[in-house]
């Protein structure tokens, strides 16, 4: 029998078939090369040109230097147009490994950065009706970690 490995190659695509409830989470981990121009995660109702996307975390680097301040740019695309992003400073730094945390709650997003809390992001649309995580840019993408998987092997290892 052989054991199938999930690929994160960018871009990188995930069905969320349920969408996503309150209190249910995404955690992605990798590493940021040192040429890296940033990239982004957008968690959306479909996979077609013009599919609303309650949420696009966009990480990009200001500078060519590694130790370049991190910003992320955090926005809604719905009836075809793009909101006003809401822009924050982040920790995040080229030649070095990240984490970041997506947890949805009632009222919004909540975005863990490193096991660090970075910022909420409201609801503009309903994260129940999200199917897709679409990610791309200059990562490398080890694991993406989605809250029901999570509590599957807690399950497992009882």
């Amino acid at each position: 029998m052989a054991i199938e490995f999930e690929t994160f190659k960018m871009p990188y695509y995930r069905a969320i078939p349920l969408g996503l409830d309150p209190e249910s989470w995404v955690m992605l981990e990798g590493f940021i090369p040192r040429q890296s121009k940033g990239f982004y995660v957008d968690f959306a109702y479909g996979q077609f040109l013009g599919a609303s996307i309650p949420l696009r975390f966009q990480l990009s680097f200001e500078g060519l230097h590694s130790s370049s301040t991190a910003v992320i740019a955090l926005n809604t695309f719905t009836e075809g147009h793009w909101g006003k992003p809401n822009r924050v400073a982040a920790h995040l730094r080229r030649g070095q490994r990240f984490q970041v945390q997506f947890i949805v709650t009632s009222k919004g997003y909540k975005i863990i950065e490193n096991d660090i809390f970075l910022c909420d992001f409201d609801h503009q649309l309903s994260p129940k009706r999200i199917r897709f995580l679409e990610m791309d840019g200059d990562i490398i993408l080890e694991n993406i970690t989605f809250s029901w998987e999570s509590s599957t092997r807690s399950r497992r290892l009882l």
